[in-house]
């Protein structure tokens, strides 16, 4: 009878343990969606602040080397790491062994994956660091892209479909199901990953008979882990547990050694472009999350006609470099090719424009008088943002 009460006892226990642990009052860090990526102020130990992307798809905070040097940090223990990214190269990095202090919005957090590495010739002069979910403890957490929050310890009320993920420690999955548009249909499990805008499938889908005969767009990009090569198209319709998205943008790559490469634990990854149609509330020692709609659901996707991602330049000549171009655009054809430079639009000095600004204002045939420079040479490129990828073909 004893052991029986003591049992009880403990029992209660637990279960009023967890219950205060799901009922902590929720807290809450702001972010600045720029529709590539999810950017939070974010403070290291004793340091200054930084602009840091939140990115579900990387188990480490990662310090750019330039805010690091600048910012004058110090740690006890370093070694050495590689790690591979979106592309055809893996990257030395420098690893910090110390359990660093990040804080926001007055909540502070420990981090124990850390490295260093310089990030801004790929993702540009603004960034200063990577951060995911792991570096805040894994505890439960929503992301808001309509309030532009990400909230710790968020209520689930019934408005909410909750749906079941695979959780390995560092990375998420969430089971989805694509039908393209001729009516064959995908199925498998996608990262989460909000450090990327697109969604896309793995390599092992760059020889599917129906996506090479069906119409798709060439794409040759800069990241982090090196040049990522591969096709985008759309996709009739994504199914999401019970939720349908229509006419979607996806991409295949042709990446043999990262995480785009082909992968047993899942088939491709869900980017910002998809996720940020719902509220999401993650839970990943649970191995679920809850969605639901927002006001951006099934707001399709545009027409490709925006050829290039440009990336602002920490050179002190201020330019904009090519970070990433599409090969049936008219701007390829007229000869801009990736990492090349942008040093006037419409007879206006890159320096005198807003890079944000003038990528929101492009419109399809739009017509624009480029001066670029690659190496040593000057080029001169008159074009027009011809629609290369519609819904319908």
């Amino acid at each position: 009878m004893a052991k029986q009460l003591a049992l009880i006892i403990f029992s209660s226990f637990l279960l009023s343990c967890s219950k205060n642990i799901y009922n902590q009052n929720e807290r809450f860090i702001n972010f600045k969606n720029t529709g590539r990526h999810i950017n939070i102020n974010l403070k290291v130990s004793q340091y200054g602040e930084g602009n840091f992307y939140f990115d579900t798809g990387s188990p480490w905070m990662i310090i750019d080397s330039t805010f690091y040097k600048n910012q004058q940090m110090s740690f006890n223990y370093y070694s050495k790491q590689e790690i591979t990214g979106v592309g055809d190269n893996r990257r030395n990095m420098i690893k910090v062994l110390d359990t660093i202090k990040i804080s926001a919005n007055n909540n502070t957090f420990s981090s124990k994956f850390n490295l260093i590495h310089n990030l801004k010739p790929f993702l540009g002069k603004n960034i200063d660091g990577i951060v995911g979910f792991a570096n805040f403890g894994n505890m439960p957490f929503k992301i808001d892209y309509i309030s532009q929050k990400i909230i710790f310890n968020p209520q689930v009320n019934n408005s909410y479909q909750e749906v079941a993920i695979k959780f390995d420690g560092n990375f998420m999955y969430i089971p989805m199901e694509f039908m393209l548009s001729h009516g064959t249909t995908i199925r498998g499990e996608f990262l989460v990953d909000t450090g990327s805008k697109e969604t896309a499938l793995t390599s092992e889908f760059e020889s599917n008979k129906y996506i090479l005969n069906g119409k798709k767009a060439t794409y040759r990009k800069n990241e982090l882990g090196g040049l990522d090569t591969g096709h985008s198209l759309f996709v009739a319709n994504v199914k999401i547990d019970k939720f349908k998205l229509t006419d979607q943008q996806i991409d295949v790559s042709d990446d043999r050694i990262g995480p785009l490469s082909k992968n047993e634990k899942y088939i491709g990854i869900i980017g910002n472009d998809m996720l940020d149609n719902f509220d999401i509330i993650y839970h990943p020692a649970r191995y679920k999350i809850w969605i639901r709609p927002n006001k951006n659901f099934n707001n399709t996707s545009e027409e490709l006609y925006k050829p290039f991602i440009l990336i602002e330049t920490n050179d002190k000549d201020k330019s904009w470099r090519v970070g990433g171009i599409y090969e049936e655009s008219d701007v390829y054809k007229k000869g801009l090719r990736n990492r090349d430079e942008f040093i006037e639009v419409n007879n206006i000095s890159v320096k005198k424009l807003n890079i944000d600004k003038f990528d929101q204002q492009l419109k399809p045939n739009q017509k624009l008088k480029l001066k670029v420079k690659r190496g040593e040479l000057y080029i001169e490129i008159d074009t027009y943002l011809n629609v290369f990828l519609k819904k319908n073909d």
